[in-house]
């Protein structure tokens, strides 16, 4: 099979559309699990809830103004000049990846204090995580290693081993949310063996929305969902998985 003839698929592509690959590799990440890895999530002090009468009361859909709150997080970080027409534009060109996407004419006053308001709880929490770590600082945009025809994808942020995944939703983290961070996983771990490179830790999943984030060490959410595979099996099963998926692309008529 020829992978370069193949549709080339990013990171995140393969953790949320692609039936069945993550079910057959963590088969234990059930309701109940994730209910109790839920019940964990702590709020960051000095950070505030966006409240839901507010949300509803947007211009925007959702998606895109968190998508803007994210763009202007990373001009406070990067100690770059407040530019709302670029988070706009960047936005947009980021939810075009994935979604029918639709820039608005301009943000009103309360869009604009809703994004503020997640942007700086966004830039809080990464730079409380930055402190706790004690150590290295934060990273945007942190690569994902592709495998074989699965391309490479990039994070949200990273800070040393611990890769940050920023969700935005309403409602509590959902077990696509976790198996995105473990397919993740799963290629670091593969290219860390392949080529030397840093396999992910941890993870953190952050809602800067709801003010909550979760702290997850891979080693032991590994030993809940794989059902006692070992690393190493779960890589074998999922590189014959990627294969199998291919050499069915390749035979459609």
């Amino acid at each position: 099979m020829r992978f370069s003839r193949l549709p080339v698929k990013d990171p995140r592509t393969v953790a949320r559309d692609i039936p069945g690959i993550c079910d057959l590799l963590f088969p234990q990440l059930l309701p109940a699990i994730v209910s109790h890895l839920n019940r964990s999530a702590q709020p960051i002090a000095g950070c505030t809830y966006v409240k839901e009468n507010l949300i509803a009361k947007m211009s925007t859909n959702a998606a895109m103004l968190f998508e803007v709150a994210y763009v202007r997080a990373e001009q406070i970080l990067d100690n770059k000049n407040e530019d709302w027409d670029e988070c706009l534009s960047l936005a947009l060109d980021r939810q075009s990846k994935y979604f029918d996407a639709d820039l608005p004419e301009k943000l009103t006053e309360l869009d604009l204090s809703i994004a503020k308001q997640t942007a700086n709880n966004l830039v809080k929490s990464i730079r409380f995580f930055e402190t706790e770590s004690q150590g290295p600082r934060s990273i945007q945009s942190p690569e994902i290693p592709g495998f074989q025809w699965i391309g490479q994808g990039y994070g949200d942020f990273s800070i040393g081993t611990t890769l940050i995944e920023v969700k935005c939703s309403s409602r509590n983290f959902s077990s696509s949310d976790y198996r995105q961070i473990l397919i993740y996983w799963l290629l670091s771990f593969s290219s860390s063996i392949e080529s030397d490179t840093q396999e992910w830790k941890s993870a953190i999943l952050l809602n800067p929305r709801l003010n909550k984030y979760i702290e997850i060490n891979f080693n032991e959410l590994i030993k809940v969902a794989g059902a006692g595979r070992s690393k190493i099996e779960i890589l074998e099963l999922f590189s014959s998985l990627v294969g199998d998926y291919a050499y069915k692309l390749g035979n459609q008529p």
